[in-house]
């Protein structure tokens, strides 16, 4: 009874610790959110090549950076059935401002990748640079 009771407790704080609440936004700096939608799973990997503390958010100084994602998608019609692949994106943007939130927009079909990163008001700023896929990513 004793290893069930530390045993859940444990699982608690372990699950507990892993639902961390996201950092305050800091108005001086840009955020972008990086959330994955139905059928998606999108992580933050590396910003100006450091890798990140926390793949849901990049925090970034207004001006000029490089962002680095992992994107999963899963791939239907396929002989094999469906299946997942993953994909690198990077963007490399100079124009975040302060106090601006933007977000990532994926789209996949078959082997076709498109990524945008969008500002608050949803507008398309820009188009990821390079999408690489393979099991590597």
């Amino acid at each position: 009874m004793k290893k069930r009771i530390g045993a859940a407790a444990f699982l608690f704080f372990f699950m507990h610790g892993c639902a961390a609440e996201l950092p305050e936004h800091d108005s001086s700096m840009a955020w972008v959110d990086v959330a994955g939608r139905a059928g998606y799973s999108l992580s933050a990997r590396r910003q100006d090549g450091k890798q990140t503390d926390d793949v849901r958010y990049f925090q970034l100084t207004p001006g000029r950076h490089q962002l680095e994602l992992r994107l999963g998608y899963e791939r239907r019609g396929s002989s094999a059935g469906s299946q997942w692949r993953y994909c690198r994106v990077e963007f490399d943007y100079d124009s975040f401002a302060a106090g601006e939130r933007y977000s990532i927009y994926a789209v996949a079909m078959g082997f076709t990748v498109r990524v945008w990163l969008r500002n608050q008001a949803g507008e398309r700023v820009l188009e990821s640079r390079s999408v690489r896929c393979g099991s590597q990513y």
